[in-house]
């Protein structure tokens, strides 16, 4: 024992034994270990910051954001377009497009504004703005919002109109107008003008930061644009001798008119026009879904007219499909194919009938990604290309190009490969990671007017040349 002790002790300061060796290996895999996971957290940290950050933010983004929009399990989820007959109680994209008309839904105030607090907290990264195609980086692309953007004095029913446009549930560019004006009756009704001032100035100003906050879900299409200016005229003129409650219920009432006036009546206008448009055996071809055009065929049909319909359809709404189910089930005979397959149905078309989602004072049409390759495809052929479109659609914007104006969808709505409700991620659902690839869901396109045989309004049938005639008598009026 002695000499045992005598080796240990003549053994150098510090030499580990092998039970030590062993345990100060086990304490550096534990340390570097514990390093990686504290280094995760401090990450994942970092990460929700930034989200909280940016949910944070006034509704005044930096110049390089762009607008927020889209909520994409409500987007592919609330596609249930509206017919004719119910597109008053509705709400074209457009704005709307290609003339087409959705209802507004069932989301009740409460519940979108609920859903917009869910969903809202989750928003695109900054990733997206830097994957946008070079040539169109100064377009706005939709983003989903929260309600931590809203104004205290934003009203509810504006707060869930955002949100069914955000979410595509609203579209069409008459159906969006309409929703629209029927939102600012309910803000109109529960507004109280503040002491010290009057509701012909006070009111202009409160709609306005109602309108702001509808822009952050889509930009305003030219109809909305357009009622929007008409309604600022109107309250601008309302006199100071009258009661608030008065004003309020005059207001109101106008707004019903104009409604009545410039769509529902109109349309109906439209549709007695364009029906003497189509002949027994007529084989008519049809893009994506407008409201008007889609009544146009069925007055037809009520008539006795013996024709058949085919709709071309494209991604990423698929608004046809609802077309062709209510033609069909009303007793039409119809054909359905998508874009791609459009030079193989173009032999036997008679006529072309497209709706609109604006008619531009240069007679171009404006409308949804896609009519320009139906309109020249059928110029081609010479086949007559028929626009049915209301005046309150007419816009003295001069535009050449699909370019310098238009609005960008979400590009994971191409991600998506799913034919029905339920989004189904194809190969490019990592496509954010991919630095190699952008996507781009422009939403709308020009057709020159030279493929435009006439352009059928509630005034009659014009060519688009006297489309700046129009306009001006419009604004007169």
């Amino acid at each position: 024992m002695p000499e045992l002790s005598a080796k240990v002790a003549l053994a150098p300061p510090g030499t580990p034994t092998p039970k030590g060796q062993q345990q100060k290996g086990k304490d550096k895999n534990n340390a570097e270990a514990q390093e990686a996971k504290a280094q995760r957290k401090a990450e994942k940290a970092a990460r929700r910051a930034a989200k909280v950050s940016e949910q944070g933010k006034s509704n005044k983004p930096p110049p390089e954001a762009v607008a927020p929009g889209r909520v994409q399990s409500q987007a592919k989820q609330g596609r249930t377009a509206s017919g004719a007959g119910n597109a008053s109680s509705g709400g074209g994209g457009g704005g709307g497009g290609g003339g087409s008309a959705n209802s507004v839904g069932n989301v009740t105030a409460g519940n979108a504004i609920s859903s917009l607090t869910t969903q809202g907290t989750a928003i695109h990264g900054t990733d997206i703005l830097d994957k946008r195609v070079g040539l169109f980086k100064h377009l706005e692309i939709t983003r989903r919002s929260g309600t931590a953007d809203a104004a205290k004095d934003i009203h509810p029913a504006i707060l869930a109109l955002t949100l069914q446009f955000a979410s595509y549930t609203v579209i069409g560019s008459s159906a969006r107008c309409r929703a629209t004006l029927r939102a600012f009756q309910t803000v109109i009704k529960d507004y109280r003008t503040p002491a010290g001032t009057t509701l012909s100035r006070n009111l202009t100003n409160h709609l306005s930061r109602q309108i702001d906050f509808l822009k952050t879900a889509r930009p305003l299409s030219i109809t909305m644009g357009n009622a929007i200016r008409w309604l600022k005229q109107e309250i601008s003129v309302v006199s100071i001798d009258i009661s608030d409650d008065q004003a309020r219920e005059s207001l109101r009432e106008k707004i019903d008119t104009y409604i009545r006036d410039k769509i529902e009546v109109a349309d109906r206008v439209i549709v007695q026009s364009a029906v003497k448009q189509i002949s027994k055996g007529d084989v008519i071809l049809t893009f994506s879904r407008s409201a008007v055009v889609e009544q146009v065929f069925l007055e037809a049909n009520l008539r006795g007219i013996e024709f058949s319909v085919v709709v071309v359809d494209t991604r990423p709404f698929f608004e046809g499909k609802e077309m062709v189910r209510r033609l069909s089930n009303a007793g039409l005979r119809c054909e359905y194919v998508l874009i791609s397959g459009l030079s193989y149905v173009l032999n036997d078309i008679t006529s072309v009938f497209l709706g609109a989602h604006a008619v531009l004072s240069n007679g171009q049409l404006y409308s949804r990604v896609g009519t320009a390759l139906v309109a020249m495809s059928a110029k081609r052929k010479n086949i007559p290309v028929i626009v049915c479109c209301e005046s309150i659609k007419f816009s003295n914007r001069v535009q050449l190009d699909s370019v310098t104006f238009n609005e960008l969808g979400s590009p994971d709505d191409l991600m998506n490969i799913s034919i029905d409700s339920a989004p189904k991620p194809g190969p490019l659902k990592n496509w954010r990671d991919l630095p190699n690839l952008k996507l781009l869901n422009i939403l709308y396109d020009l057709t020159p007017p030279d493929y435009i045989k006439k352009i059928v309004t509630e005034v009659g049938s014009l060519p688009p040349s006297s489309v700046p005639v129009i306009i001006r008598e419009y604004n007169s009026a």
